[in-house]
């Protein structure tokens, strides 16, 4: 079964880079309709680590004394300016990138299980969407 899931899950983003945004996304819905909550974190740490590679293709490997995060311009939080969905896939990919799984669980599920039934799915779209643009800009020669 993670092997399928692993395969939608590439089928998933290589749909977002080839421009089949829609389908990509159906790809994802299906997943959150067929799998367990614990199964679809395991979706979103597979779309973190396709996103890891490319931004690491991108900016080169970073040492133990480096980190990711999130910069605002001025006194602004990123709460203040940033989409809660946008926010979400920005700070999970940073959490990934970091190493960090209890900051990637408490994003997860935090998003799960809002009271808002909408943010969870906005969420893992956003982390599809940003990972899909992550391996365009990462490939050489990728056009739109």
């Amino acid at each position: 079964m993670h092997e399928e899931i692993a395969d939608q899950v590439w089928e998933a983003v290589g749909s977002w880079v080839e421009g089949r945004h829609e389908e990509s996304a159906q790809i994802l819905a299906t997943l959150a309709e067929t799998q367990t909550p614990s199964m679809m974190y395991g979706v979103a740490c597979g779309i973190a680590t396709i996103a890891t590679a490319a931004l690491t293709k991108m900016h080169g490997p970073r040492s133990h004394a480096c980190f990711w995060g999130i910069r605002t311009v001025g006194d602004l939080r990123p709460e203040d300016i940033v989409p809660p969905h946008h926010l979400f896939a920005a700070r999970f990919l940073a959490a990934s990138l970091n190493n960090d799984k209890d900051t990637a669980v408490a994003l997860y599920q935090a998003a799960y299980t809002s009271s808002d039934p909408d943010l969870w799915p906005a969420c893992m779209h956003t982390l599809l969407a940003a990972t899909g643009e992550a391996v365009i800009a990462a490939t050489t020669g990728a056009h739109r």
